[in-house]
């Protein structure tokens, strides 16, 4: 496949790289910001590199809908894009270098794009729809493992994970797994299940933004991704990817809380 042919590849790559020098801009430490109703935070940088993003989209696709956590929550039609300008804006805030840029073109007729970018590792992970995964332009592929004990899992904690029932399904996973990790920046984390750095990925109440542009890298790289619609009003899922190798078990493992037989 020529990527070359796909224009809305080469408009998210530069929307993100855009974005990536709005941010570097700030401050390491920005100070101003406000809490959404959510609990979520969003700061002047946020809005500035979603601006950044909105005008190359605009420039080159301007019949196109857009999809934008900050600005345009609901719901439109496709042909749309589906943009987070900072995911992981709390670690941007502390300085934590952990927080991507997240762009996601829907189409009709044309094919589906997903990029990722890791600003701070400057890693660019793109994909297209039936045409493969790819960070910096090198093939991405997923981990081998076949043991969920050799597993190691990255998750994110939601108010859904805290209930007492969901925990207990979520324990699950720390006392059967190699280890859990939770680093704030689900797009971010969704690709590197894409390159193998994580097994899998896990996390009950994740918005559109959050997820558009990482399950499609996960796919294109050759995983697997199951999503589950929340009934909460918010349009929210629940979202766990991984190898072909680890994912009905992970799957068993996180829907019921009951271990598979052959790790018991």
């Amino acid at each position: 496949m020529d990527r070359t042919e796909y224009p809305q590849l080469g408009t998210a790559v530069r929307a993100a790289r855009r974005a990536s020098e709005a941010l570097r801009s700030f401050p390491d430490s920005p100070a101003e910001f406000r809490h959404k109703t959510n609990g979520d935070i969003v700061t002047a940088a946020d809005r500035l590199a979603e601006q950044a993003i909105l005008d190359e989209l605009r420039k080159q696709f301007p019949d196109h809908n857009i999809v934008s956590e900050e600005r345009s929550p609901e719901f439109t039609t496709k042909p749309r894009w589906v943009i987070d300008p900072i995911d992981g804006t709390t670690n941007f805030l502390n300085g934590v270098p952990h927080y991507s840029i997240s762009i996601a073109f829907e189409g009709v007729s044309a094919a589906d794009v997903g990029v990722v970018y890791h600003v701070p590792t400057e890693t660019m992970y793109t994909a297209i729809e039936n045409g493969g995964a790819y960070a910096n332009g090198q093939p991405l592929s997923l981990s081998a493992t076949t043991d969920l004990s050799e597993a190691l899992i990255v998750t994110g904690f939601d108010p859904a994970s805290m209930q007492a029932q969901d925990f207990e399904q979520f324990r699950s996973l720390l006392d059967v797994t190699q280890g859990v990790r939770r680093f704030g920046s689900a797009a971010g984390e969704l690709s590197m299940v894409a390159a193998g750095q994580f097994d899998a990925f896990f996390e009950r109440m994740l918005s559109v933004w959050d997820t558009a542009a990482g399950v499609l890298i996960v796919e294109e790289a050759g995983g697997e991704v199951t999503r589950i619609k929340a009934l909460d009003g918010d349009n929210s899922e629940m979202i766990l990817a991984s190898n072909e190798y680890l994912h009905q078990d992970l799957v068993t493992l996180v829907s019921s809380g009951t271990v598979p037989e052959p790790y018991r």
